[in-house]
């Protein structure tokens, strides 16, 4: 495998696995277990289809663009600033979630109030993000490897305390409950176009680098919830590392918490800089302040972590994705599927995600309402 190969595996699951990951034993222990387990395997599905296709579309184009240019191509112009909108509350939404991970953790560790908690995470990532690209493409790959690692480690602490009992109750009224925080969990086709450019525009390695990455997420993510909600059931936190919270190695994993949202957040940062600069013409200066200081200052009001991952996931994603799905359908109305790239399964998986995404978004909806 070549380097830049191992680059864009690095980013997929440096980038997908943050934030989600650590509140997904407390959203599927709302279902159950093993209803839990299959909706990350239904929804990780869906989630595959939508990098590939927003890959499909990418590659139709011959310079690289962010989802704005690229949806907007085939649904029509005057729909641009609305996708742009959109995507920057989903991604705004992402980092909010872990600039609160973040800032909750540094409070428990430090001992410091949580507003100077989460400025001082924004002192300290804001010269990195501003040096764009670089840094992130040199760390990724350990820093992914280095955080697989340790989510493993602690999944395996825990699971040796484990319940059959715990795994095995079942939520009937609750089967949807755990949607926005999985597709949350799974959200990675915004760095689709950073990908096409790390395989240098090789279209077999941007296959096999998405579902190599997302097959090790998915995988990764059943077996950290089996952990937790095998030992804490219903009781597991919002925050599931905060469900160990006493104990002599307490503190490590806070430093755990924080590990794991370092890079999502930087890297999702990068792609809301780029998209206003890029795409918008926006001052890279003007695009840097305006990406870092609105979230900063939503996190200074302390919001419900859960409560931004369920809205951002259950209620956003879904709407951005069938934008997608729509503009994939016109593509291939337009100029036929294409000889170069195009995702398989016809109609049929683009109904297959079409249906996955509007059960998941009107369950959230009146979830949310209600």
């Amino acid at each position: 495998m070549n380097n830049r190969y191992l680059a864009a595996i690095g980013t997929v699951i440096g980038t997908v696995i943050g934030a989600g990951v650590l509140a997904l034993p407390y959203a599927v222990s709302k279902s159950g277990f093993l209803i839990g387990a299959l909706l990350i395997v239904i929804v990780g599905i869906a989630s595959i289809l939508i990098m590939m296709y927003t890959g499909e579309l990418s590659f139709r184009l011959k310079k690289i663009h962010q989802l704005p240019v690229l949806i907007s191509k085939y649904t029509g112009k005057r729909f641009r600033l609305a996708i742009l909108i959109l995507q920057v509350l989903i991604l705004y939404g992402a980092i909010l979630a872990y600039l609160i991970a973040m800032g909750d953790s540094l409070q428990t560790l430090l001992g410091i109030p949580y507003m100077l908690s989460v400025i001082l995470v924004f002192a300290l990532s804001a010269p990195i993000i501003y040096q764009g690209y670089k840094w992130v493409e040199d760390a990724e790959v350990p820093l992914s490897a280095i955080k697989l690692l340790l989510i493993v480690i602690v999944a395996l602490v825990v699971i040796f305390s484990a319940k059959l009992s715990n795994l095995s109750m079942i939520s009937s009224s609750g089967v949807f409950a755990p949607f926005g925080v999985i597709l949350f969990a799974m959200m990675g086709f915004s760095v689709i176009p950073e990908i096409r450019e790390e395989v240098s525009n090789n279209r077999k390695d941007f296959n096999k680098a998405i579902i190599i990455s997302m097959i090790i997420t998915i995988l990764v993510y059943i077996f950290f919830a089996a952990a937790f909600v095998g030992v804490f059931g219903s009781n597991v936190s919002a925050i599931a590392t905060n469900s160990l919270s006493s104990g002599s190695f307490s503190f490590l994993y806070y430093l755990l918490t924080i590990f794991l949202v370092v890079t999502p957040y930087i890297a999702l940062s990068l792609v809301i800089v780029d998209a206003f600069n890029y795409d918008f013409k926006l001052k890279r200066n003007y695009s840097f302040w305006l990406t870092m200081l609105i979230p900063l200052a939503i996190a200074l009001l302390d919001l419900n972590f859960a409560h931004v991952l369920q809205i951002t996931g259950g209620i956003l994603l879904p709407v951005l994705s069938i934008m997608i799905l729509i503009a994939i359908y016109k593509e291939r109305k337009i100029a036929g599927e294409s000889k170069t790239y195009s995702v398989p399964g016809g109609l049929y998986f683009l109904i297959f995600t079409a249906s996955v995404m509007v059960i998941g978004f009107c369950y959230t909806l009146l979830y949310v309402l209600l």
